[in-house]
């Protein structure tokens, strides 16, 4: 079966799939017939559903991707600029969580969204941990602190440069700076050999900030812990992640105990203009 299909009966033929083609695999017919794809098309195809996603009347299809089971467009349902911009501004990084544990379900609707960030040549090769739980949470916090005990007693420089020895002993007192005592750690993770690996998780990890804090939820980016989990083989044993794979990514999530009622400033943004 071929990857492209194309209903001729629906198709205007206003090439409008061929514009699109992020890779140029389409042409149009002189005879004016319906697009066809290129030679060596189904190799070079990304598979994005451009092409579909663009056809007014549901004529192009992907073997892969039905145009019957891609849903339309309700642009009803899409925010505007400033209703967007509102989302951005009141985004906060929450360190402060209320005891509430975060539902399964919430956190597969969050990764449901965010799997629909852009990745590079749309290869979509990231994948996700979703740590539940305050005590599990909490026991990867623990790792992270035996890894900043270890660079302390080694007398390693980022000890000094991350303030290791403040984040230990608050540890020790019962605060955890490391992951904040959240609910909840969301982790991505990629080939180790894939080179957009951290480019695309940290888009998808920041999609599924935004759409966090759309859900009522906070998140924190877990710097400390990826910093350990990069460096510490009892964090990668314990992560126990797909083989060949790596973290790329980590967001303490949680529902915020304290309500925020002011946007603070910003420095201006540093445009130049060409």
């Amino acid at each position: 079966m071929s990857l492209f299909q194309i209903d001729a009966d629906k198709c205007k033929k206003d090439g409008l799939c061929v514009m699109e083609c992020p890779v140029g695999i389409l042409e149009m017919k002189e005879d004016g017939g319906p697009p066809s794809p290129l030679p060596l098309a189904e190799r070079i195809c990304l598979r994005c559903g451009h092409c579909v996603a663009v056809c007014p009347t549901a004529a192009f299809s992907l073997a892969t991707m039905p145009a019957e089971e891609c849903p339309p467009v309700d642009r009803e349902h899409l925010p505007d600029l400033e209703q967007y911009g509102a989302l951005v501004r009141t985004r906060r990084s929450i360190r402060v969580y209320r005891r509430q544990p975060v539902e399964r379900e919430t956190v597969e609707q969050l990764i449901d969204i965010a799997r629909y960030a852009p990745t590079a040549k749309n290869s979509q090769q990231v994948g996700w941990l979703a740590v539940l739980g305050a005590d599990e949470v909490r026991r990867f916090a623990s790792l992270a602190v035996d890894w900043m005990q270890h660079l302390i007693g080694k007398r390693d420089p980022r000890a000094r440069a991350y303030g290791m020895t403040g984040v230990v002993r608050a540890w020790e007192a019962g605060n955890d700076a490391v992951l904040r005592g959240a609910p909840a750690l969301i982790l991505t993770h990629a080939p180790a050999k894939y080179a957009g690996a951290l480019i695309d998780s940290t888009i998808a990890l920041t999609t599924l900030e935004l759409a966090a804090a759309a859900a009522g939820l906070g998140a924190c980016w877990a710097g400390f812990f990826m910093l350990a989990a990069a460096d510490w083989p009892p964090i990668l044993d314990a992560l126990d992640l797909p083989a060949g794979e790596t973290p790329t990514g980590a967001l303490m999530l949680g529902y915020p105990k304290l309500r925020y009622r002011r946007i603070p400033g910003r420095k201006p943004a540093r445009i130049t203009w060409r």
